[in-house]
């Protein structure tokens, strides 16, 4: 049978058409800003394709379910189904294809940059899942009549893809093959959390394959099916137990890009534009801090929070300077540790922890960003502490900073109440 004829006589009509409508909705809807950063390519275009697996499911499912009505399924040996479900399914994987190329141009269009060879598990990742879709969507279209196949696939599926991000067990949501967070420029999507989507995809499709396979004893098929099922599930949770609500990540490798000595400066290669810029920010900031007693460091590298830094070397917050003010901003505040919200799980609920406020606008005031800049940046309990401590003498201030930078990175709730003096 053609081609076009498979086309014409399947339901690509009214499916294709959806799908391609809604990659196309949900990519005008998940458009990011120009980052000229590939990995949001990736993630926009994932996130974008994410209603797809229902959609493909249900479309499966009834394509299965007219060769179910036909007899065609019943009248072909079962080694000669495998080509009868290809020839079926054929119009649908061309669709999807389609649609993935459109999800990933428009992404890559608004994004300004093609996803890199480092997000090919991401997109792989997206693509098992629908190739799973597909396997267990013409599953259940051969085992059930239509009017139950059908929504029951496109049900299941969409739930299985929407549901678990909201769940409170966080380990579920990276099985789905939907991504929750993006790379970034700093850091990748740990691989862990890539393959064990794929995992699950396989064992989905080895189970619909193995409960189709040419054997005469139904209960061997299922006993097949399902320790295919527990032989991909198990890994892929092992992989992910230990995941937490963000998507866990690993310093990126081999994209840092590094100017000068005394200090030297390194960013990621899609900052490599700012270097100059931020080489002009560290010759005019850093002898004014050194002139307050700050020690000023041998490099400034602007890196992963989860890299290991060498001891002089400061660390810059992830953001691109674009402005000279902005880069000095980056070269004053870089002594000061970042925080995250789920730092400190053991400190009690009803310890406050140290602000990085005021450390934060005594360094821009060392470094020469103008005052009147300054007091629009903090509210007025910060500069008027602020103002106390630029009162007193030289080694009084070291000594205060000292101990505003340690609460800072600190969990001990001795450590905040010293800062609290």
């Amino acid at each position: 049978m053609g081609f076009l004829t498979i086309l014409r006589r399947s339901s690509l009509r009214w499916s294709g058409t959806a799908m391609l409508g809604l990659t196309l909705y949900y990519s005008l809807i998940w458009q990011s800003a120009p980052s000229g950063f590939g990995g949001d390519s990736a993630f926009t275009a994932a996130r974008a394709l994410a209603p797809l697996p229902g959609l493909i499911a249900a479309t499966a499912a009834w394509e299965a379910g007219r060769l179910r009505v036909g007899g065609v399924w019943r009248g072909t040996s079962a080694r000669g189904r495998y080509r009868v479900a290809g020839d079926a399914l054929t119009g649908l994987a061309c669709t999807v294809l389609l649609a993935d190329l459109l999800a990933v141009g428009l992404a890559s269009h608004h994004v300004g940059a093609w996803p890199r060879w480092e997000d090919v598990p991401l997109l792989a990742a997206m693509v098992a899942a629908q190739s799973a879709a597909t396997a267990v969507g013409f599953g259940m279209g051969c085992a059930l009549p239509r009017f139950v196949a059908v929504p029951l696939c496109a049900t299941v599926f969409t739930l299985w893809t929407m549901i678990p991000a909201t769940l409170e067990t966080p380990w579920v949501r990276y099985l789905t093959g939907l991504p929750t967070d993006a790379a970034t420029v700093t850091d990748s999507l740990a691989p862990a959390v890539m393959l064990a989507p794929v995992l699950v995809a396989a064992g989905l499709t080895t189970a619909v394959l193995a409960a189709s396979a040419p054997l005469r004893l139904a209960g061997v098929r299922a006993v097949a099916a399902a320790c295919c099922l527990v032989a991909a599930a198990m890994p892929a949770w092992a992989l992910v137990a230990e995941a937490g609500y963000e998507m866990p990540t690993v310093p990126r490798a081999g994209a840092e890009v590094c100017s000068g000595d005394s200090p030297t400066i390194c960013v990621p290669r899609e900052y490599e534009e700012s270097l100059p810029r931020l080489r002009a920010a560290a010759g005019k900031a850093l002898p004014r801090m050194a002139a307050a007693g700050v020690d000023t460091p041998a490099s400034l590298r602007l890196v992963s929070m989860d890299a290991e830094l060498a001891p002089g070397t400061w660390r810059l917050r992830n953001q691109e300077p674009h402005t000279d003010l902005s880069a000095t901003d980056l070269v004053a505040t870089a002594p000061v540790p970042i925080q995250r919200y789920d730092d400190c799980p053991s400190l009690p609920d009803d310890q406050p922890r140290t602000s990085p406020g005021p450390a934060t606008a005594w360094l821009r005031l060392a470094a020469g960003i103008p005052e009147n800049t300054v007091r629009t940046w903090h509210g007025t309990s910060t500069l008027r502490q602020v103002d106390q401590v630029r009162s007193r003498s030289s080694a009084a201030q070291l000594t205060w900073l000292e101990r505003q930078l340690r609460a800072v990175s600190s969990c001990d709730p001795r450590v905040h109440a010293e800062a609290r003096r």
